[in-house]
Order: structure tokens, then sequence, then C-alpha cells
């Protein structure tokens, strides 16, 4: 058995935070978001597309990327605090990248337009 509860969103809702929690057990999980979550009880083994087994114990923080999948072996009741994030298509994340810099250029010649004023 699983639960889960949102703690926050972010402004744009591309970002959220869940607390998720789950009873002994066995699964499979494909992520369809960027998730990096910090485990705070219990104990899982996480067997990622390659088969190789990581076992993680509270305190131990993992990333799953949007797309990947991983059978999850739950040995004793488990809680987690999640992130998950929508990740940018690759052109989206080029236009926010040229609009940064763009923002910036135009911050740091406003600057200096205001700096040469006042001299």
């Amino acid at each position: 058995m699983a639960r889960i509860k949102l703690l926050s969103g972010s402004s744009d809702g591309m970002a959220k935070t869940y607390i998720w929690d789950c009873t002994a057990g066995r699964f499979n999980w494909k992520y369809t978001y960027d998730e990096t979550a910090c485990l705070v009880q219990g104990s899982i083994i996480v067997k990622d597309e390659k088969g190789v087994e990581h076992s993680l114990k509270a305190g131990d923080t993992m990333f799953f990327p949007a797309g990947s999948n991983a059978d999850w072996i739950v040995t004793e009741y488990v809680r987690k605090v999640a992130i998950l994030r929508n990740p940018l298509s690759p052109r989206l994340v080029l236009i926010s990248r040229i609009l940064s810099k763009l923002k910036r250029a135009i911050a740091c010649e406003k600057s200096v337009g205001e700096d040469a004023a006042t001299f």
C-alpha cells in the first residue's frame, strides 16, 4: 500500500514536492518527471534499467530521470520526500538560455548607463 501527499508546488507548475510512503512490497515504476528523492525512513533495493541493484536506506538521496524505469523492492516500510520536475524539451532549454543571456546583457547595459550618468 502506498500513499502520497503534495507538500508544495512551484508558481510555474514545473516542480512539485511530495511526501510518499509505502509498505513492504515490490513494483516497477516508470518516471514521467525528473525525480530527486531522499529516504527519510526505511530501506529499499532499486534495480535500474541495466539490472544493477542499489541498496538505499534512510538519509540516502537518489535521482531518477524522466523516461527511466526502476524495479523497487521495499524491504520494510519506507517514507521519502520527492521533488518532481517537469523537464523542458531541448528546444525550450535553448530558448530559455538565450533569453537569460539577453536579460543579463540588457541589465548590464542599464547599469552601465546608470553608472555613466552619475559621473
